[in-house]
């Protein structure tokens, strides 16, 4: 596994160019066996245990040989790890890699290429509230009184393409590296910790599958190599830190298919390679590993002295835990935004765990309301995210997601300037709806569930009349009128 070959960087820096790659029929180097080659520690582990089928990762990013090479070392032979470092550079010659990433700037599927600027969460928060202001102008500009204007509204929030909005929250990083100064202590990465081993006596099966890929790196092989691990290596009798690294190969998978394909930054509401897992959204499931093992500590996450040795060395494993939780939510939202493929989960597709993320692992409010609103108006009022069947079984205006939990009343900033346009942007979002429902009940006649929809609805009234109190007897007024039309309702759910 590769370390870091540049310093640091402050947050906001654009990253490098991403290289335009130039895929061959065929992609299997006859060099791979190194890259397969069983390393002395770790049960075996070799290169490809980790990695992605052939290590375009390493290719397409600008590592420095000397970490390559001692990296390498602690698993092969000099002259082994010679090999791979050789490897590493053939493989690049083959894609046609000619503009390499820095490993410090990029940061794997960040929105829009780099990080909103600001040191704090708060910081980084506003920048993204100013960044949606121009874009959503009827939502950050004055108040959303009518239907017309909800509609309007609505449309500008489906046409924003999140995957090129940058956001203030840094994802991880593909590697890093103690040696490269504490800072880089860190599980907050891409390669996984401890190596997700497919069995010994079912690797010539696995590789086939890579090799299969590799000839023909198409949807259907990907899907196959995600299922195919998914079976050959099982996470329930491994400590977290493991499941989370089994986490993160996965979606390893999807990602190193990106590079290959060009499409990390493709438009999307519903990302092929997520929406053909049924409900399983890998990378989602990094985010969902981290927050199940939130409050651990070094052992009870499943490290040993080595690993403490490498990780615990400068930000808190908390700290670790939380950005890994907050960064792989939004990447694997961005994959699915209305939620609709990610899991099964009732709590995880109502963004209940995203909202708690966004609110502790920041908190980030503008980022909380603007994820859940857009998620609401693709589960909504977005058919081609729904998918096949288009008769599949959908939402009406429940609002359970756009409430954000009670956390939209948690993390109203401080700052006036801030607390302005997170009250302005959170008001006119919950307005927009109201006026949504009212629209969704009196043509459909139907609403979800009676007793929660009138709650949801008190919750947004209840925001709206605490935080913008000149709109106060209006919002009353609608929250009565919808109150009437729920009662009156056919019940669906």
């Amino acid at each position: 596994m590769p370390a870091y070959g540049a310093r640091d960087c402050a947050l906001g820096m654009r990253a490098r160019h991403i290289p335009r790659l130039q895929i061959r029929p065929s992609a299997i180097s006859p060099d791979i066996a190194i890259w397969r080659k069983p390393g002395r520690i770790q049960g075996g582990a070799a290169c490809a245990t980790c990695h992605s089928p052939d290590g375009i990762e390493l290719a397409v990013y600008r590592f420095e040989d000397a970490d390559i090479l001692r990296r390498a070392k602690q698993h092969l032979s000099d002259d082994d790890s010679q090999q791979v470092v050789d490897y590493i550079h053939g493989l690049r010659t083959k894609l046609n890699v000619t503009d390499l990433r820095d490993p410090d700037l990029d940061r794997p599927l960040q929105p829009g290429g780099s990080i909103l600027p600001g040191k704090t969460p708060a910081e980084r928060d506003l920048a993204f509230g100013l960044e949606l202001r121009d874009l959503l102008p009827h939502l950050f500009k004055g108040r959303i009184e009518t239907l017309g204007q909800a509609k309007i509204a609505e449309a500008e929030l489906l046409k924003v393409q999140p995957v090129n909005l940058k956001a203030g929250i840094p994802f991880n990083r593909l590697s890093e590296d103690v040696a490269h100064g504490s800072e880089h202590a860190s599980i907050a990465q891409w390669l996984p910790e401890v190596p997700p081993a497919v069995p010994q006596d079912q690797l010539s099966e696995w590789y086939a599958a890579e090799d299969r890929y590799l000839a023909d790196p198409n949807e259907e092989r990907l899907h196959d190599l995600i299922f195919l691990h998914l079976q050959l290596v099982n996470k329930n009798r491994m400590l977290a830190l493991g499941v989370i690294s089994t986490a993160k190969y996965r979606a390893l998978l999807v990602w190193q298919d990106r590079i290959r394909h060009r499409t990390e930054r493709d438009p999307l509401n519903v990302a092929s390679d997520v929406a053909r897992n049924g409900n399983y959204n890998p990378i989602w499931e990094v985010g969902e590993e981290a927050r199940q093992a939130m409050g651990r500590d070094p052992h009870g996450l499943g490290m040993d002295e080595e690993t403490q040795g490498k990780k615990l060395a400068g930000t808190p494993l908390a700290e670790q835990l939380s950005q890994l939780r907050v960064a792989w939510f939004w990447a694997g939202w961005l994959s699915d935004q209305g939620l609709f493929k990610t899991s099964h989960d009732d709590k995880t597709r109502l963004g209940m765990w995203f909202s708690e993320s966004l609110s502790k692992d920041g908190p980030y409010p503008i980022h909380n309301v603007f994820a859940n609103a857009r998620r609401q108006a693709v589960v909504s009022n977005d058919p081609v995210a729904w998918g096949e069947p288009l008769a599949r079984k959908r939402r009406i205006w429940d609002f359970a997601g756009l409430r954000s939990f009670g956390f939209e009343f948690r993390d109203v900033p401080a700052d006036p300037e801030y607390r302005n346009l997170y009250i302005g942007f959170t008001a006119n979002c919950f307005r927009m709806n109201l006026l949504l429902l009212k629209e969704a009940i009196e043509r459909t006649h139907e609403v979800w569930g009676k007793l929660n929809t009138k709650s949801n609805i008190a919750a947004l009234v209840d925001f709206i009349k605490r935080f913008d109190p000149p709109s106060a007897d209006a919002a009353t007024k609608l929250q009565r009128e919808l109150t009437a039309l729920v009662d009156a309702a056919k019940q669906r759910g």
